[in-house]
């Protein structure tokens, strides 16, 4: 176990993927983890492949299609069809308006007396 972790270690080391632990993609001079029967990772055509005829892109979360072929999560704004990146509900420029108007001061209230 890498000293501070608490993640499972993977395959028969005591690391987790992030320090070691795992299979390792069998491309040349590459020290990422190994997706799927395939040995190899994302970059280097591990994984699972976009279904959209023509594309070698990986696909994207739970799809069977890349990001740029409408896989993956989606913005929950209404209208938007952009795609979320991480734990997030909402596209980058939709989280930055939120994020703003979240920071606005509260307008102080004009009272003429």
């Amino acid at each position: 176990k890498h000293v501070g972790c608490s993640k499972s270690a993977q395959g028969s080391t005591y690391f987790c993927i992030a320090h070691g632990g795992g299979r390792r993609c069998k491309y040349a001079q590459c020290h990422k983890s190994a997706r799927g029967p395939t040995g190899f990772c994302k970059a280097h055509g591990g994984g699972r492949r976009c279904e959209f005829p023509g594309c070698s892109k990986c696909a994207a979360d739970n799809s069977s299609l890349c990001r740029g072929h409408g896989g993956g999560k989606r913005c929950h704004e209404l209208g938007c069809h952009k795609t979320v990146r991480g734990p997030q509900t909402r596209c980058a420029e939709h989280n930055k308006s939120v994020a703003k108007t979240a920071a606005k001061p509260a307008a102080a209230s004009k009272h003429v007396i």
